[in-house]
C-alpha cells in the first residue's frame, strides 16, 4: 500500500530530488525575481537550507502571478 503526503513546503534537497533541478537553477530564479522569498522559497527559523513552496512553484509554471499576499505561514 502506498501512501501520498501532500506537502506544501519542503526542503531544498527533498525539492531538486524530486523535481530533477539543481539548487544553483533555484538561486537563478530567486535572483533574477522570477520567484520571490516568502512566496516561493524561504529560510525558516532553525533551517540551514531553503524551503520550497511547490504550490507557489506549480502556480509559477502555470503562468499565474504569484500572490504578493500568500506569505509564508512561520
Amino acid at each position: 500500500m502506498t501512501t501520498a503526503v501532500a506537502m506544501e513546503w519542503m526542503p531544498l534537497s527533498r525539492y531538486c530530488e524530486l523535481y530533477g533541478e539543481t539548487p544553483d537553477a533555484v538561486d537563478k530564479r530567486v535572483r533574477s525575481g522570477h520567484w520571490l522569498r516568502d512566496v516561493h522559497v524561504r529560510l525558516p527559523a532553525g533551517s540551514k537550507q531553503l524551503w520550497v513552496n511547490v504550490d507557489a512553484v506549480n502556480d509559477w509554471a502555470a503562468g499565474r502571478k504569484a500572490d504578493r499576499t500568500r506569505k509564508a505561514r512561520a
